[in-house]
């Protein structure tokens, strides 16, 4: 199975972190949401996602050494999908300029909400008619 997955992440203190080349971002306490795809399947990227004490490649990467997954959202589909789901976030959540965007021409793939936003973003998904689904 391959397409594109939303990871969920809490941040329970702020911290400006490095992150690559962005340099360093401040991020607040609060809650993430990450837009990535896997056109190579599900398994693989989110094993490397979900694997401890890696050397940074990705801007997740970083944040990812400070704050965990606390859940997976998929949306299986053959075609890239990442960009669309990323734009429709944007509409309704606060976004990190230039996080995780480099290979895209969206502003980000990284939101923030100060409170949970799983039923913000699976009812966006849902509007999207991308049946997405808990991993």
């Amino acid at each position: 199975m391959k397409g594109s997955y939303i990871l969920l992440i809490k941040l329970g203190t702020a911290q400006t972190i490095a992150v690559g080349s962005l340099k360093a971002i401040h991020f607040p306490r609060g809650y993430y949401a990450y837009v990535g795809s896997a056109m190579g399947g599900f398994k693989p990227r989110l094993s490397y996602h979900l694997k401890g004490n890696k050397k940074p490649r990705w801007h997740i990467d970083y944040l990812l050494q400070k704050a965990p997954i606390t859940d997976i959202i998929l949306c299986q589909s053959e075609d890239r999908i990442e960009r669309t789901i990323a734009q429709s976030l944007k509409r309704q959540l606060d976004s990190i300029h230039g996080f995780g965007a480099s290979d895209c021409k969206c502003n980000s793939h990284l939101f923030f909400a100060a409170e949970e936003m799983e039923s913000t973003i699976m009812a966006i998904l849902n509007h999207l008619d991308l049946k997405p689904r808990l991993a």
